[in-house]
């Protein structure tokens, strides 16, 4: 497992580099990248080796238009690399990562998964025989350890199921890497969003409804429920059923995404309450980002893993006008794996302030409290 030192790094810069070239070249490659890659590199005459760093990426091959991943097949953008490694290796999933789609349609790509695999040990962020999916959830590990979140709990996940990324997430790296047990309640956010269109009260039932799931099961296995996996909405909602498990139950630990949470409310939940509170940020075509445990200030900073990076533009339209440290702007995200590159995706109006690298997250910058300016017209999700 990675070192839990909030002074030593997670992450080797060189390797990262070199896994970042060999992986463009991957993909650009036209026997082993993506459609997507091969075309859009003819395009701009990019060639193996020009990129050599994250700005190279965004520089040479982004802006990534988001319509790619709704209208397009996830073959578009896999490389052809990922079906050859899926052919001859054991226990290897191509799993379909899917966004929540309730501010527009479903985004949709490849992550390569082995669930079989559990030695996290020796593992290498950087092998290109290490599946993003365990290098999410090796990182996970870290975070719960940093974050004073016990092993082996009792958990009630409250999450987007179905064909969401993170209800499969949940119920295959909970089940075997983090829980003792998991209890689940099903959430359809597309439901919820047609629902809403044609009569707001619609929402509110639907959370009512959940809510209502959700008591019956608490009360029935009350006190076994030790973890909460949940979203910042539902957190708000679910405020009283909180402070019950907490004060006459064994509630040990909350775990969050999603929506934001509030940064008022994290105060409450740790200083109140005293419970390690951690949580995740990002969508399903990158893999989440992680927060730094320091909570300075009850301000909530996000960091990306290793084969993701994150900057700030000023202007959603121009990837160029990065905002320096401090300031504000909109989150554009990038990915290499060898299954997928993305050169830069800009956040649907995700607003955040850019931050410096700090303790183990010290190969990155990260955002600082991301958010929706819903003045701006922008929709937040549902959940």
């Amino acid at each position: 497992m990675a070192s839990t030192s909030a002074q030593k790094t997670i992450v080797n810069k060189l390797d990262q580099k070199d896994f970042l070239v060999e992986c463009v070249d991957i993909a650009i490659s036209e026997e082993l990248g993506s459609p997507y890659l091969i075309e859009l590199s003819k395009e701009r005459n990019v060639k193996k080796g020009d990129i050599q760093s994250w700005q190279d990426l965004a520089t040479h091959l982004g802006p990534t238009p988001p319509d790619i991943f709704r209208e397009k097949s996830v073959n578009y953008t896999t490389t052809k690399w990922a079906h050859e490694y899926y052919a001859k290796t054991p226990g290897c999933e191509l799993q379909v990562a899917e966004t929540g789609g309730t501010t527009g349609p479903p985004k949709k790509n490849i992550l390569l998964a082995n669930t079989t695999r559990q030695d996290f040990k020796e593992m290498d962020y950087f092998d290109m025989n290490t599946d993003t999916f365990n290098v999410l959830v090796k990182m996970c590990l870290s975070q719960f350890e940093d974050f004073g979140i016990p092993l082996h709990l009792t958990y009630l996940a409250t999450v987007p199921t179905g064909p969401h990324t993170i209800g499969k997430w949940t119920i295959k790296s909970f089940e075997r890497d983090f829980a003792k047990s998991l209890f689940m309640i099903d959430m359809d956010p597309r439901w919820v969003k047609k629902a809403a269109m044609i009569d707001p009260k619609m929402m509110g039932m639907y959370l009512a409804h959940m809510q209502e799931q959700t008591e019956a099961l608490v009360k029935q296995e009350f006190p076994f429920i030790e973890g909460l996996f949940t979203t910042g909405v539902l957190i708000e909602k679910s405020f009283p059923m909180i402070q019950a498990l907490r004060g006459k139950g064994n509630l040990k630990a909350i775990v969050h995404g999603g929506t934001p949470l509030n940064n008022e409310t994290l105060k409450v939940l740790k200083e109140d309450m005293g419970l390690p509170v951690c949580g995740f940020y990002g969508q399903s075509l990158f893999g989440t980002a992680f927060e730094s445990p320091d909570h300075e200030g009850f301000n909530i900073d996000y960091y990306p893993h290793p084969r993701m990076n994150m900057f700030v533009v000023s202007d959603e339209n121009d990837i160029s006008t990065r905002v320096n440290y401090g300031e504000e702007g909109t989150v554009v995200s990038q990915r290499i794996s060898p299954e997928t590159v993305i050169p830069a995706l800009v956040q649907n109006g995700d607003i955040a302030h850019l931050i410096k690298p700090k303790g183990k997250f010290d190969y990155a910058d990260g955002v600082r409290n991301p958010h929706r300016d819903l003045s701006q017209g922008q929709q937040l999700g549902v959940y």
